[in-house]
């Protein structure tokens, strides 16, 4: 049993306002200790559910967050710069499910404690019409590589989200927010047994065979509001995106895996202007 695992700071435990989230915050380097005690849960879940290879994406800012002689030394850890972001190294893994570590709720929500998606560019997302954050965007990606999301771990919004998009996968809450820029977490070591906990349940139950990919047929539309609108002329400048509306730009595409990276490339042109 083959395990990815997807690993971003936001929905960590403990941490309710973005500043810490920032290397060059003084805080940081408790962010970082914190996330890698929820990484190195959700590995020892695994492993306890009988995986034989756990890969571990670190998914958050310039993604190499993680302090690699902290992690759990059975896991591999991918860190760096990465075309496919968050999801980079699952494509071509073979890997029977994922698990999301520390994930937020999506751009716009009114309570998801450091709400965002991809960057701070957008305003809201979208996929076919439906608001969707990073947990639906990436779901969308392995799911066109046949990899289901099993567990997804965060605060109470995003617990509320994926059950609308991916109501098979384990929720765990580690904490509730209270405003976008705070939140009420478990201690770490509660956390750390809940994610545990979902790890296990998640990887028994995706070698039981009851996770599901996530389709979303075909074609695939992502849209992306912007705060400006020249901040959505450039993202909608890569080749096959278009302009609508007054901030919006779409990326539509015959499969997900086009319009993913194709969304993914727009949002970082996007993030290059004010």
């Amino acid at each position: 049993m083959r395990v990815y695992i997807s690993v971003d700071m936001e929905g960590i435990a403990g941490i309710s306002h973005p500043h810490p989230t920032d290397p060059g915050h003084a805080r940081y380097p408790e962010a970082v200790a914190l996330m890698v005690g929820e990484a190195n849960a959700a590995i020892d879940g695994a492993f306890a559910a009988g995986a034989t290879d756990v890969l571990v994406n670190d998914s958050h800012w310039s993604m190499h967050n993680l302090t690699p002689a902290d992690l759990d030394p059975r896991a591999r850890l991918l860190q760096g710069q990465k075309t496919l972001s968050m999801v980079a190294g699952a494509r071509d893994g073979a890997f029977e499910v994922a698990l999301f570590v520390g994930y937020h709720a999506r751009a716009g929500h009114p309570t998801g404690t450091i709400a965002h998606t991809y960057s701070r560019a957008p305003v809201e997302t979208r996929l076919n019409g439906r608001p969707t954050g990073e947990y639906g965007l990436n779901a969308m990606a392995l799911g066109a590589w046949g990899i289901p999301v099993g567990m997804v771990a965060g605060d109470d919004a995003l617990a509320a989200e994926v059950a609308e998009w991916l109501p098979w996968a384990e929720r765990v809450v580690v904490k509730t927010g209270s405003g976008t820029n705070a939140a009420a977490s478990v201690h770490p070591t509660v956390a750390r047994d809940l994610v545990h906990a979902g790890a296990e349940r998640a990887v028994r139950r995706a070698a039981a065979g009851e996770m599901h990919v996530l389709d979303v047929g075909s074609p695939v539309m992502i849209e992306a509001d912007y705060a400006k609108a020249l901040v959505a002329d450039v993202a909608a400048s890569f080749p096959g995106a278009e302009r609508v509306g007054d901030r919006t730009a779409r990326f539509s595409y015959a499969d997900a895996d086009s319009a993913f990276r194709a969304f993914l490339a727009g949002n970082r042109l996007a993030s290059t202007v004010d």
